[in-house]
Order: C-alpha cells, then sequence, then structure tokens
C-alpha cells in the first residue's frame, strides 16, 4: 500500500489487523465487560428503555454483555470483520443491533441517549479525525443525554505513533491469549488530561466527571470522562 494512502486512510489499518488475528484463530480481546461503562449506566439510572451506542465496538464485549441485560443498544465499528465476529460471538440473536460504519465519514439518523467509546479515541492521531469523532458524539447525542469516553493513557505522558506505518506488520502480543504474531502496527495517540480536556471543551462538550480508571480490560490506566452537550 502505497505511503500517501496510509496517510489519509491510517485508522483503516485496524480492519488489517482483526483479519490477521482471525486467520491465526484468535480473538484479540477479553471478554470480560468494561466495569466503567456498567457503573455509569448504574449510576446515571439509564434504563433499558433508553437508547445507548457503543463507538468503537471491537468484538462486542460490552454491547453483548448490556444486550443479554436487555438494554437497547446499537455497537457499530469501523472493521466489518469485528463486527461480523460480534455477530457470531452473541449466537448471531442481535445481528441487527451490530454494524459497520465510519465514523469519519458516515452517520446514524438516530440519537442517543447514552453514548460510550472504550478506547478509541487513541486510534485517530490526526487532529481533523479526532475533531470528527467528537463531532459525531456531539451530533448523536440527545440535548439531554451523556457520554463516556475513556482514552489510553495516566493523564500525563504523551506519545504517538507515525501513521506512515499504520499498515507495516510487527510482531505484537495478542490481547487474549499472550501469543505473539505479525500482525499490523496500527495507530496510536496518547495525549495528558490538558490535551484531552481541551479536546472536549473546544468541541462544545461539558465534562460532569473525571476520573483514571485501572479496571478496563487492556487499557490500564485510562482516562474516562463523563460528558454532555454544552447549553
Amino acid at each position: 500500500m502505497k505511503k500517501e494512502k496510509c496517510k489519509l486512510d491510517y485508522y483503516k489499518a485496524y480492519e488489517k489487523r482483526y483479519k490477521q488475528v482471525y486467520e491465526n484463530d484468535y480473538l484479540w480481546s477479553s471478554k470480560n465487560p468494561s466495569p466503567d461503562v456498567i457503573e455509569t449506566i448504574l449510576n446515571n439510572k439509564i434504563s433499558n428503555k433508553e437508547k445507548i451506542l457503543e463507538i468503537g465496538c471491537g468484538e462486542g464485549r460490552d454491547a453483548i454483555f448490556l444486550l443479554n441485560k436487555n438494554y437497547n443498544v446499537m455497537a457499530i465499528d469501523y472493521s466489518d470483520t469485528a463486527i461480523k465476529k460480534c455477530k457470531e460471538l452473541s449466537n448471531y440473536k442481535y445481528n441487527n443491533r451490530f454494524k459497520q460504519l465510519d465514523i469519519i465519514e458516515d452517520t446514524l439518523n438516530q440519537k442517543y441517549d447514552f453514548i460510550y467509546s472504550i478506547a478509541v479515541i487513541h486510534m485517530f492521531v490526526m487532529e481533523e479525525h479526532r475533531n470528527k469523532f467528537y463531532k459525531f458524539i456531539y451530533d448523536h447525542l440527545k440535548p439531554n443525554g451523556i457520554a463516556l469516553i475513556a482514552s489510553m493513557g495516566d493523564g500525563e505522558k504523551m506519545y504517538e505513533t507515525d501513521i506512515n506505518n499504520a499498515f507495516d506488520d510487527v510482531k505484537r502480543v495478542v490481547v487474549n491469549n499472550k501469543k505473539e504474531i505479525n500482525i499490523a502496527a496500527t495507530s496510536c495517540k496518547v495525549v495528558n488530561w490538558k490535551t484531552f480536556e481541551q479536546e472536549l471543551l473546544v468541541n462544545n462538550f461539558d465534562i460532569k466527571k473525571k476520573w483514571i480508571s485501572h479496571d478496563i480490560p487492556e487499557f490500564n490506566p485510562a482516562m474516562c470522562a463523563i460528558i454532555c452537550r454544552k447549553g
């Protein structure tokens, strides 16, 4: 793949990663749900009648858990391969609740009471993509709704990968089983609290609550923020 194309489509390397994992008959992630998602739902009394959207569902560990609890969840991910795996892992009970969607380019025709996105924002390195991520949340969140965003990082350290190398194969350990395989390098940008908060404020969100989580599978620590639309 030409480097010019990589620079535009670098975040799409996650599709390649999932394909490589499944070609080796592995799962990438833990099946355990994220405690911060569950606690946010319970603490904010979000009922199973309210509309919930997960952005970047991966293999569906959180969405499947909530769907099994009769919550009204729609889960999206750029990777069509991951969406197919979600359907398989849920025994095809919730096929219409999982959808392939590129939030940089696409939209939904619904608004939601609660939106959550766990360890997804880090995959967007370019500022324009990060702003589109936040805009997607803003545009799909009801005026009285809330969103939970979890971003990789301890709130202090900052780093980012070279997006030109996102599709290059490197040796990486599969999260689910600790096996090392050749897999797409993908992309990552970790920011600190100051930058994270500034991004949220610039994109018209108020921060209701923030904390460092040590409970999200594979992403310890992670910065968490519950946000709402300004005004």
